[in-house]
């Protein structure tokens, strides 16, 4: 191989040369890229020179260009065609890549081309470097824009369908449609946009043909024909739904359904407007849940099923006439929603109330106004089921006594003397309820004694009731259910719960003590005698008195009440 210095003079120099240029070139470029940051001098995008800006403020500048181009008016219209729409880029989902446009513009001079690279560079020193963002249009919007406006633009072919008539059923066959040249649009709109001022584009139009055929309508009418052919009659216990064949054609509708490459025309109810057709008939036929109960059968406790609802359900409906459409009978018991009731078997046997826990009675004059208060009262609490750990409050469940509610006026004590008011006598009640709690083992959370001792009650196993307070209230503190049983005669009221026995609660009362006697007040009346007396109320005599629960297991619990002493209040013309 012959040496560089066996070469002849002018090959030499050449290869000296070029060495020498490319030498040079690339410490030029090197100096280029050393004293040139951020886009070449003289580089424009959109018409904007943007020379010397780094990445962050291209990006800017991009957004910018986006933002004004994509508010400029666009107006397409289909060739020989007078429609006309006015848009925006925006509109159509105009959008610049402005990551990648600005990274475009910031490698120009700095390709791992040397050559391409210098090029740039010494084009900038003496001219300009044009690059032009990356742009398109977002494929969802611009789907989006096609179809919210294909009414103005095309004439969408038809698939078919079919139109009723009572029972006469008319087929729509297949028709082509013409529709805008979708890459032909999207090439001249985006032209458009990228050029400042309003435009108008013309595009041109092509035939779309109908994904179905005539033979696919004929096979459409012949299912039309048979849902019309007679009424549907859908059954249920209490009733029937029959829905006449005009009903079934002015709810019908044809549904273009898609399956990969097949297209195929269906027949299906809109349940909608088999809601507003039938709905109201469709209701008659409903039924609400009835949740699980208790009955008593001697001293057991029997659970009473639940009963699930029925909801009409125009959904399932729709679906299910279609079929029963197509048999020969036409008859088919009514699908629907069921409706779970809020308390159901499961719920109830799972309480495990078997039998009886505790009773009590309590004795009363008949026929006063408060037996019925007592009576009224007792009617409510009747049935209530009180869960394991959950509380019962006697006032939040009875509400206001009130004569609305079915409540008497009636004798009460109210501040230590005897009133009559709205549901007066039912601390009655509230005694008996007391002392079955008592005697069921459970745990009084509130309660209140009478002011003063009534003899027809227990000694110190008593209770007064009154709204808002006081109020008598007790948790169930046991691992089984409680069903409340109240029943009551002319001369009496008992309560009894049914749950899960824990054993026997006993009770023991110890003796009256701490007596106060009563105090004696007078009261003016001038109405009377100068030396007649009127005895307004006879005085109680006050004490003490101890109860103490004692629970299967042994443990104690004590009870402690005072009774007030109550005046004897007289009236005299002059005390």
């Amino acid at each position: 191989m012959r040496s560089y210095t066996d070469l002849p003079r002018a090959v030499r120099l050449t290869i000296f040369l070029v060495v020498a240029l490319f030498a040079l070139s690339a410490i030029v470029l090197l100096v280029f890229r050393v004293a040139r940051s951020g886009a070449l001098p003289g580089t424009t995008i959109a018409g904007v020179d943007v020379g010397g800006l780094e990445s962050e403020e291209l990006r800017r500048l991009l957004r910018d260009v986006q933002d004004q181009r994509a508010k400029d008016e666009l107006k397409v219209s289909p060739n020989d065609d007078d429609a006309v729409v006015t848009t925006t880029g925006e509109e159509m989902g105009y959008r610049i890549d402005v990551v990648a446009s600005a990274r475009s513009i910031l490698e120009r001079g700095r390709q791992g081309n040397p050559i391409a690279a210098l090029a740039d560079h010494l084009t900038s020193t003496f001219g300009t470097v044009t690059v032009e963002p990356i742009d398109r249009f977002d494929d969802e919007y611009f789907e989006a824009w096609l179809e919210d406006n294909a009414g103005e633009l095309s004439t969408q072919p038809f698939a078919g369908g079919v139109e009723f008539d009572g029972s006469d059923v008319t087929p729509l066959y297949p028709t082509t449609g013409t529709v805008l040249t979708e890459s032909e649009l999207v090439t001249k709109s985006l032209s458009a946009t990228r050029v400042a001022g309003d435009d108008l584009i013309t595009v041109s139009t092509e035939d779309a043909e109908p994904p179905t055929t005539d033979a696919d309508v004929d096979d459409l009418v012949a299912t039309a024909e048979t849902l019309v052919s007679g009424p549907v009659t859908l059954t249920r216990p209490n009733g029937n739904l029959t829905i006449s064949p005009r009903e079934l054609g002015a709810v019908a509708e044809v549904d273009v359904v898609e399956d990969g490459n097949d297209t195929r025309l269906e027949l299906r109810l809109r349940p909608a407007a088999l809601q507003r057709r039938v709905g109201g008939r469709a209701a008659q036929l409903e039924t609400e849940p009835q949740d699980a109960t208790f009955r008593l059968s001697g001293a057991a406790v029997e659970v009473v099923r639940s009963i699930e609802g029925f909801e009409f359900a125009p959904d399932q409906a729709a679906r299910q006439i279609l079929e029963v459409a197509s048999k020969s009978n036409r008859t088919a018991v009514l699908k629907g929603q069921t409706v779970e009731p809020d308390f159901t078997t499961k719920d109830a046997k799972s309480l495990n109330i078997t039998e009886q826990v505790s009773t009590f009675t309590t004795a009363h004059n008949c026929c006063e106004p408060r037996v019925t208060n007592i009576h009224v009262i007792a009617d409510m609490v009747d049935g209530v089921v009180v869960e394991p750990g959950e509380s019962f409050s006697l006032n939040d469940f009875v509400g206001p006594r009130t004569a609305a509610n079915g409540f008497v006026g009636a004798p009460a004590i109210r501040d230590g003397e005897f009133v009559e008011e709205i549901g007066g006598g039912i601390s009655q009640f509230a005694t008996t309820f007391f002392n079955a709690i008592y005697f069921g083992g459970y745990d009084l959370l509130e309660y209140q004694a009478h002011s003063y001792y009534i003899s027809r009650y227990p000694m110190g196993r008593e209770a007064t009731i009154s709204s808002p307070a006081p109020d008598l209230a007790f948790l169930n503190d046991s691992d089984a259910g409680i069903y409340i049983d109240t029943s009551y005669t002319d001369t009496s009221i008992t309560v009894t719960f049914y749950g899960n026995v824990r054993g026997e609660v006993e009770s023991l009362t110890g003796e009256p003590h701490n007596f106060k006697k009563p105090e004696r007040e007078c009261r003016v009346n001038r109405d009377l005698g100068k030396r007649e007396v009127v005895v307004v109320q006879t005085g109680y005599e006050g004490f003490d008195v101890e109860v103490t629960r004692i629970f299967p297991s042994g443990a104690e619990e004590e009870f402690f009440t005072r009774y007030q002493s109550g005046p004897t209040i007289v009236e005299r013309r002059k005390c």
